[in-house]
């Protein structure tokens, strides 16, 4: 199985290579890069919370590439954002929140039911023996 799955990374990562080749020389607007993410998003069925990730995390990725890419740690990125674009910055710093917390959130969620079903499971066992 853990083979089949790599193959199908593989062809994947294969067609998306040609993909981004065949886009990369093109002149695309921003409304049609918004407009093909919209399409490759659902393409991949990506629900609503997904895409916030996805799209929130890529906000974030993409405002401090420029600093990460010369070999800034992550808050000296943020901070020469920061001082190079301040709104952005704050908007970075908001949108990075959010997606902390709904991530702990997630992470809270999934703990209380693996918590709950821990406690049904024994709690079905001794009811039986």
């Amino acid at each position: 199985m853990h083979a089949r799955r790599q193959s199908t990374h593989a062809l994947v990562d294969a067609a998306l290579n040609v993909a981004v080749e065949r886009i990369s020389r093109e002149d695309w607007t921003s409304d049609q890069a918004r407009d093909l993410i919209s399409r490759v998003l659902d393409a991949m069925g990506i629900d609503y919370d997904q895409r916030i990730e996805v799209l929130g995390g890529s906000l974030v990725s993409e405002a401090v590439r420029p600093y990460w890419e010369s070999g800034l740690s992550a808050a000296e990125a943020h901070n020469r954002l920061g001082c190079n674009d301040p709104e952005l910055a704050e908007v970075v710093e908001g949108v990075s929140t959010v997606l902390l917390a709904r991530a702990e959130a997630q992470d809270d969620a999934r703990a209380l039911i693996g918590f709950l079903e821990t406690q049904l499971l024994s709690a079905d066992h001794s009811l039986r023996g």
